[in-house]
């Protein structure tokens, strides 16, 4: 299956799904910062029962806030192909972490 940007994956024990959105990237991050940051009860309760979310494609910033504001929840986040995004003024494109899951 290829995922594209904005693609989430629920894991949990053995079982895997993917979720995947055909929304504007932008509307894919919308959804990923507000599960990743909003989470529901529901979403909290499949953290409690060992759920793991892979979140695709987040700008490294994001990435770096949610652990700093939900540290306690880290051991339910994954994140591949971060975009480090280039220094104030540098010009250029994001580098996209290459996380070597293919």
């Amino acid at each position: 299956m290829d995922l594209h940007h904005g693609a989430i994956h629920h894991l949990t024990g053995a079982a895997a799904a993917l979720l995947t959105t055909t929304a504007s990237a932008v509307a894919d991050d919308d959804w990923q910062l507000k599960r990743l940051m909003q989470p529901t009860t529901a979403q909290l309760a499949q953290e409690v029962a060992g759920s793991v979310v892979i979140y695709d494609g987040l700008d490294a910033r994001q990435v770096n806030r949610a652990l700093d504001t939900h540290y306690d929840r880290m051991q339910h986040m994954m994140f591949i192909r971060i975009h480090h995004l280039p220094p104030p003024g540098a010009g250029g494109e994001a580098v996209v972490e290459s996380d070597g899951c293919d």
